[in-house]
């Protein structure tokens, strides 16, 4: 069954982040020793982060509800450059990839992300997005990988069989989610690595190397 769609990941696929850089900087406008109380927030996904990232609560009550958790003392637009400042352009080899396929298959995104996040990489990347066709972002579907719904509703969305949907993801258990779910997930280790991957499910690539 050949592959019509090809969905990515976006962090650390497309764009590569560091949240402990965000922690970082953010920790400088807190008390001495909350750190670890801002670091349990988003590394380890708490229910505000998580709300957030499926869209349940707005980007302003995020913003004052974390500021208050944590007794930040910097304004919003400190937040808001420290929140976006995590990201490093995207990798040329996925770029090179991306444009390959766009327009050859369906091209879609699927990402668990957050309003603020995806404003400041549209605005600042605006080619890498305009070679979609969709992006799947879970603030905006209120679900988030790897939650068998979501990729219910991607499978939904291309309406096609699952297994000519492609997916890549750097978390082994988003991939572990999309496979129970049907789709051809590989987990993402490398540009090199994907190229391999879409050559074995016989997508048309003129990439070499």
């Amino acid at each position: 069954m050949s592959i019509k769609a090809v969905v990515f990941d976006l962090g650390n696929v497309i764009f590569r982040y560091d949240l402990e850089r965000f922690i970082d900087a953010y920790s400088k406008k807190i008390p001495a020793g909350a750190k670890e109380s801002i670091g349990k927030i988003m590394l380890e996904y708490s229910d505000l982060a998580s709300l957030y990232e499926k869209g349940n609560i707005s980007t302003p009550d995020f913003y004052k509800t974390l500021a208050r958790e944590t007794h930040y003392t910097g304004s919003y637009d400190e937040f808001h450059f420290v929140w976006n400042d995590i990201f490093e352009p995207a990798d040329p080899e996925i770029t090179e990839i991306l444009k390959e396929l766009s327009g050859k298959y369906k091209l879609g995104m699927l990402s668990n992300t957050n309003e603020l996040h995806i404003e400041y990489l549209k605005t600042k990347y605006p080619e890498i997005f305009a070679l979609f066709d969709k992006a799947h972002l879970s603030y905006e579907m209120h679900m988030r990988k790897p939650d068998d719904e979501i990729y219910r509703e991607v499978i939904k969305y291309y309406g096609l069989k699952p297994k000519e949907i492609f997916f890549t993801d750097d978390v082994r258990q988003n991939v572990t989610a999309a496979q129970r779910n049907g789709m051809a997930a590989y987990l993402f280790t490398s540009a090199q690595d994907l190229k391999q991957q879409l050559t074995m499910n016989k997508l048309q690539l003129t990439i070499n190397g």
